[in-house]
């Protein structure tokens, strides 16, 4: 005949009484830490700095970097927005993914942003020339593989300002370049392993990795081709097709 549930339950209780008086504090405290859950710590990352400016277009260049490399572009930017007084404002945030703008007075319009991919910025600069001016050269991909360099400049409130965007995208960009070389030299030395021990032995991919992410300096091509494109400023439509026609 089995017994009542209610005796097994007062048996365990007397059992677990039992155990509580017998075993010291410390005894008791080790075994309670058994079951506790470890205290994980994560990181909190800031917001990205986002900077009010006034895109004032791009320009065609021949040099992706250099000293002096965005001089003549610039010049022919600023002639173009009449000495910086004809432009759009935008707001411009810079980032681990590169440079992202968005029209700072939307009005419901939802207008599609531009984004700058890290890896394709080429130089940056605040002009010595005019101080309140940052610029940048970019390498746009175009169909059939070819590729073009346009350099695009915006103004900003305070020279201080530019510098600061200057210094800015060049310690992201130093500092996400090194982590992609470091991934890649790992997925390089990951290979040679499973190339001499065998695929099933070394997993293509770390669990680590795919629950942390991969660097964004240089996208997949599949996330690349996926990002958001560059859209057309209306300011410099008819500029950007004379050009064209002269390249030809």
């Amino acid at each position: 005949q089995s017994k009542p549930k209610g005796y097994a339950v007062s048996v365990h209780y007397s059992a677990l009484t039992s155990l509580a008086r017998a075993c010291p504090e410390s005894a008791l405290h080790r075994v309670g830490s058994m079951f506790r859950s470890k205290r994980r710590k994560f990181r909190v990352t800031s917001e990205d700095p986002t900077y009010t400016v006034l895109y004032l277009g791009n320009a065609t260049t021949i040099q992706s970097k250099g000293e002096g490399c965005t001089d003549l572009a610039v010049c022919k930017i600023w002639s173009k927005s009449e000495g910086g007084r004809q432009g759009t404002k935008m707001k411009l945030t810079i980032s681990a993914q590169g440079i992202r703008m968005a029209h700072a007075e939307d009005k419901g319009l939802r207008r599609p942003g531009h984004l700058y991919l890290l890896h394709r910025v080429t130089y940056c600069v605040a002009d010595p020339r005019l101080p309140r001016v940052f610029a940048w050269i970019y390498r746009h991909e175009l169909k059939h593989k070819a590729v073009m360099l346009r350099c695009h400049a915006v103004l900003v409130s305070k020279p201080e300002k530019a510098k600061a965007m200057a210094l800015l995208l060049y310690q992201t960009s130093a500092t996400a370049l090194a982590e992609f070389r470091r991934l890649k030299k790992r997925d390089d030395a990951r290979h040679q392993q499973q190339q001499l021990v065998g695929e099933q032995s070394i997993p293509l991919v770390p669990l680590r990795k795919l629950l942390n992410g991969q660097c964004c300096y240089k996208p997949p091509v599949e996330r690349s081709r996926s990002a958001p494109k560059l859209g057309s400023i209306t300011e410099d439509l008819l500029g950007e097709e004379q050009e064209e026609r002269a390249m030809h």
